[in-house]
């Protein structure tokens, strides 16, 4: 995960969110995404109803499915497929940038060979979870990606449902791109020539998140560009009900976060790396959201009694918009390889 907070007045542990970069860093980018604030929002505190909904193996993220997977089967099927993707099979070192619970880096040492896996997280329960299993060569950082300083190069980075953490809410492309072009110039410097870094992200739909938001899924399912037909009553409305129900997500449940676009990756990958393999998904993040949702109606008095009902109303009204959304060809899931230039 990505994280922001005040420059530190001693040296950093890994026990402690880092912030501090050099001169030349700031000079580059003030900004280092989500803050410590939010994402212990997140993670810490909404984190207690997550754990009850997410699966045995505590994957957040979405799954990647065949016929006839459980939630655990597609899980483990999606990180295998980003072991592969990023060449990591046998690797002496691989770093997982918002790591979570740490089923990547276990996955990547008991089933693939790695001999180091890294893992960054700004969340200190998801850094304990991770310690408390006492798996080898698995370490775990409480770091933000900005201030990373690997003591090698890496042979692989993968990078699963963070970047939405990495740009804040900027309403400006601009500003976006330059946030993640800073990240991926991190990861070009911590790479091996030719390295491969695999990105899973929600992502809008490839007309931006303003047209994602507005448009009738009719409109946004039509070839070539949507339209320029009036919009109807119908279609104001429920663009009215999209910006509320953003809104009241950045409000309760993903504060200082934003989606990105596969134009805004590509662009700030630009003479960096070359894009080597895409794909979109959305059907793996509806099937995962569903698994998710019944999972969360089943355990949601527990997790009242854990963070309170508001907070677990909030985050089941969250996954809720965030399956209509995929259904209704507003977001996707988007996988992108890319390979150090």
């Amino acid at each position: 995960m990505s994280g922001n907070g005040e420059p530190a007045t001693s040296q950093p542990t890994h026990d402690t969110p880092t912030t501090r970069g050099t001169s030349v860093e700031k000079g580059a980018s003030a900004y280092k995404g989500s803050s410590t604030k939010a994402i212990l929002h997140h993670y810490d505190y909404l984190g207690d109803f997550y754990r009850l909904f997410l699966g045995e193996d505590l994957v957040y993220s979405h799954a990647m499915w065949e016929a006839g997977d459980t939630l655990e089967a597609a899980q483990r099927r999606k990180l295998d497929h980003h072991i592969a993707a990023a060449r990591a099979e046998g690797a002496q070192r691989v770093l997982d940038v918002g790591c979570g619970y740490g089923s990547l880096l276990h996955r990547m040492v008991e089933c693939h060979g790695v001999q180091r896996a890294v893992g960054l997280t700004l969340s200190p329960a998801e850094a304990a979870r991770v310690r408390a299993q006492g798996w080898p060569r698995c370490e775990v950082r409480v770091e933000n990606w900005f201030d990373h300083r690997p003591d090698g190069p890496y042979d692989a980075v993968i990078v699963i449902e963070a970047v939405e953490h990495f740009a804040g809410g900027t309403l400006w492309r601009s500003r976006r791109v330059a946030r993640y072009r800073e990240f991926f110039r991190r990861c070009h410097d911590w790479l091996r020539p030719a390295g491969r870094l695999s990105v899973q992200a929600n992502a809008w739909s490839r007309y931006g998140w303003l047209a994602s938001v507005l448009l009738s899924p009719e409109r946004l399912a039509a070839d070539g560009a949507p339209g320029r037909s009036r919009p109807t009553g119908r279609d104001a409305a429920a663009a009215v009900r999209n910006l509320r129900s953003g809104l009241h997500a950045s409000r309760t449940v993903f504060p200082e976060c934003f989606v990105p676009t596969r134009s805004e990756l590509a662009d700030a990958s630009a003479g960096l790396f070359r894009i080597v393999s895409e794909r979109r998904d959305p059907e793996d993040g509806i099937r995962t959201l569903r698994a998710w949702i019944e999972l969360a109606e089943e355990n949601q008095e527990d997790g009242a009694r854990l963070i309170g009902r508001r907070a677990v109303d909030d985050i089941q009204r969250e996954l809720r918009t965030s399956l209509r959304f995929l259904q209704e060809g507003r977001a996707t899931t988007l996988r992108l390889v890319f390979e150090k230039l």
